[in-house]
């Protein structure tokens, strides 16, 4: 019952529009069958009166006008066949028509009386003829004026002709018998001829015709009606149908929400369960890296660390792409710098490609601005994976980063980021699926080049959920360059990097083999002012210092087949040693320091170079606000300020209940100077901090008795959020959950796994770390 209950709305309509179109058929029927009767009756309106006229006129017409009342008289009776409107009309039609022939009958045959007596007697008796003409007198005086005196007259005159005298007289018999037929026949001939004119024939059809065309204009509004009536109900119909075809679809796309829902939930829980192993692995990993090992121990070590943070990354992406699909990731619009931007890509990858023995360029625009209003996080990571794939993909020669601005208005600037790379490329079949989901340009990149296939479909959606463009040009087997351009809004009285730069006239000398690289800083150099020589050979380049004065000497760490050392140590030897040397790589600098001899001043500048950063170098003599925060320029007193990171209160609290964590976070904030308190629960926290004043407290989420959610909120009765700093730790960390975090009062978030400089970020906002 309830599922035909379901569809009265249908049963109904269908009812509605069934009723309503036979009722719209009908009426069409019935305003043919109006129409139908109109044309006869208009054919009679102009008949009859010509029919009266010719009818009335019988007795003084010739033949040919008999032919024309008898032509009219069968049109009419031919057309009285095909009319049938309602007896009374029908019924003087009739009346009509039966008059028509008694009179036309009465009428033909008085005309033929009247002329057998009009015409010149046939006989030579003169008495005779004498009779006849005094009959034929009385008989035109009784039908001049008819009354009684005359026909008395005209009856005694016929009775004479009863005499013996006249009798025998044939033709005297025959003028008796007609002249008796009119005297017998004038009355009803005229009275015929009477109702016929009295009779409204014609004003009883315009009667008719009125009341036909009044039914015919109901008959099409009732009609018009109809249609509309029926239309209703199909219209409803539709809707109705539209509608439940709507809810259909609103139900499973709330299933499919909720199964993506349950999916992106699944995926966050086995994140966070995935991280909180991994924190341990890849923290333990670390600090055993720190410590004395053999070669061998160190290259497995490294390996486990490098197959972590790769498993990592995928899961990460894995996580993305699911908080993406569900509708869940949002884009963040707040200011940022886009210089930090680039240094941390310098730092995250500019080693890696230095380890594959790639040149990573950095070609920065200095028009951009210095603060932009985005999403940073996004930003770099859409970034950071095309510049990973393209340090993955290239075996040998360059990646170029080239940033710029592309149109800009008030309100917004459009940034264009270029990748080139002189890696593998790709086929046009490889390009048209490059940006599906778990896809990769070919299966066999998989097994060679590892990856999950999301990074790429994951910086699409990011690009598009941003309102920018992604696109790619390549080639097989001659590298790639990918375009993404970002539409970003710009910050109040916003000013580009050339406000920071002081230009400076420097003789500046350049050793750098790879010729993309010398183009790229010559180009920066000149743009401050600076003059540049170029060499590509420790050789070249002790020459040029033998010929020319310089202030400073660039020099790259990896040379083919030598180092900036080399340079270093023979130039040191020359009297035209510049006043300052700056080696350049994307080696860290405690690399370059373990294998630069401790008595020599050298300058450390990471590679790739941007513009801020060479022009800080170049005016390092000047007077700069701007710290050179890359620079240290004595090993020594670089390894004592290493072991006082901190000024002031160092207690901190961390609050965490897996015992590798713990020991990993201990060691991490113990290298960074603070003494750490251990707490394993959110309760024992609350008595700790109870009993002890802490600056910052570093508090896991998720623990047994109480977790960090409920501890927080228990925290922010008796502390505000001045008093007590609170640093949520979790490795499940989505934009819902920060959001809810700050809600509940924590002042910040750090992400697990655990890693010093991420520490050392989230805790700079608190501390002085030097």
């Amino acid at each position: 019952m309830m599922i035909n209950l379901k569809y009265i709305p249908e049963f109904t309509c269908l009812f509605l529009f069934t009723m309503f179109s036979t009722l719209w058929v009908i009426s069409i029927q019935e305003n043919k069958e109006k129409e139908i009767k109109v044309k006869p009756l208009q054919q009679l309106e102009l008949l009859i009166p010509q029919h009266k006229v010719q009818l009335l006129n019988a007795n003084f017409s010739d033949q040919q006008h008999y032919d024309k009342l008898a032509q009219i008289q069968f049109e009419i009776e031919s057309i009285l066949l095909k009319v049938r409107l309602n007896n009374k009309f029908d019924g003087l039609l009739n009346e009509y028509k039966e008059n028509s022939l008694h009179y036309i009958q009465l009428a033909s045959t008085m005309k033929t009386s009247l002329r057998l007596i009009a015409q010149k007697p046939n006989v030579d008796d003169k008495n005779i003829i004498q009779i006849i003409n005094a009959i034929r007198l009385q008989i035109f005086s009784l039908l001049t004026l008819p009354n009684k005196k005359n026909e008395s007259s005209l009856r005694k005159l016929l009775d004479i002709t009863e005499d013996g005298q006249v009798e025998n007289y044939q033709y005297l018999k025959l003028v008796k018998l007609h002249s008796v037929f009119i005297l017998e026949n004038y009355e009803l001939t005229a009275h015929y001829r009477q109702r016929l004119i009295d009779m409204r024939v014609v004003d009883s059809i315009i009667e008719e015709l009125d009341l036909l065309n009044k039914d015919i204009e109901n008959i099409q509004f009732n009609q018009i009606v109809t249609f509309f009536c029926s239309l209703f109900p199909l219209l409803f119909l539709f809707i109705i149908i539209i509608k439940r075809h709507q809810y259909a679809l609103e139900e499973t796309s709330e299933l499919h929400r909720k199964a993506v829902e349950v999916k992106t939930q699944f995926l966050a829980n086995m994140s966070h369960e995935i991280r909180t192993p991994m924190t341990g692995v890849i923290g333990l990993v670390e600090l055993t890296l720190q410590t004395e090992l053999d070669q061998e121990q160190r290259n497995y070590l490294e390996k486990v660390k490098f197959s972590a943070d790769s498993l990592l990354v995928i899961i990460n992406d894995i996580l993305d792409f699911s908080k993406i699909e569900s509708g869940k990731l949002t884009i963040e619009n707040i200011p940022w710098e886009h210089n930090k931007l680039i240094d941390n890509l310098i730092m995250m990858l500019g080693m890696v490609a230095e380890d594959k023995g790639i040149e990573l360029i950095f070609d920065i625009s200095p028009d951009i601005p210095l603060e932009i209003m985005g999403d940073p996080v996004r930003v770099n990571q859409i970034l950071l994976n095309l510049l990973s794939n393209a340090i993955k993909f290239t075996e040998e020669g360059h990646v170029i980063f080239k940033a710029s601005l592309g149109n800009d208005n008030e309100q917004s600037q459009t940034i264009i980021y270029e990748i080139k790379d002189t890696g593998i490329g790709l086929s046009d079949e490889q390009q048209s699926k490059l940006f599906e989901r778990f896809s990769q340009a070919d299966q066999s990149t998989t097994r060679k080049y590892g990856g999950s296939g999301l990074g790429l479909a994951i910086s699409k959606l990011l690009v598009d959920l941003m309102d920018g463009e992604i696109n790619v040009l390549s080639k097989l087997a001659h590298g790639s360059t990918f375009r993404v351009t970002l539409p970003l809004g710009l910050v109040d009285e916003n000013k580009g990097n050339l406000n920071l730069i002081q230009r400076n006239s420097k003789h500046l000398l350049l050793l750098e083999n790879n010729k993309v690289t010398q183009n790229v800083i010559q180009k920066m150099a000149e743009a401050i002012g600076s003059t540049v020589k170029v060499s590509s050979s420790v050789k070249e380049a002790i020459n040029l210092c033998q010929q020319n004065r310089f202030d400073i000497a660039l020099v790259d760490w990896s040379l083919d087949g030598e180092t900036g050392l080399d340079f270093i140590n023979e130039i040191k030897t020359k009297n035209c040693c510049p006043e300052t040397l700056v080696i350049c790589s994307a080696y860290s600098q405690a690399y370059i320091e373990k294998h630069a001899p401790v008595e020599s001043t050298i300058l450390y500048l990471a590679k790739p170079l941007t513009f801020l950063s060479l022009s800080k170098t170049i005016n390092l003599n000047s007077n700069i606000d701007t710290p050179l925060l890359f620079l240290k320029e004595n090993s020594e007193a670089y390894k004592s300020e290493s072991n006082q990171l901190v000024k002031g209160k160092n207690s901190i609290l961390l609050v965490e209940d897996n015992k590798i964590n713990q020991l990993i976070a201990k060691k991490l904030l113990t290298k960074l100077g603070f003494h750490v308190d251990l707490a394993e629960n959110g309760r024992s926290a609350i008595e700790l901090i109870m009993k002890k004043n802490y600056r910052v407290v570093l508090m896991d989420i998720q623990m047994p008795i109480m977790d960090g959610k409920e501890a927080t909120i228990e925290l922010r009765k008796s502390y505000s959020a001045d008093d007590l700093n609170i640093i949520a730790l979790t490795a499940n960390i989505t934009e819902g959950d920060i959001e809810y975090y700050k809600k509940i009062g924590m002042n910040g978030h750090l992400g697990k796994p655990y890693e010093i400089e991420k520490i050392r970020e989230v805790l700079s906002d608190f501390y002085c770390l030097m």
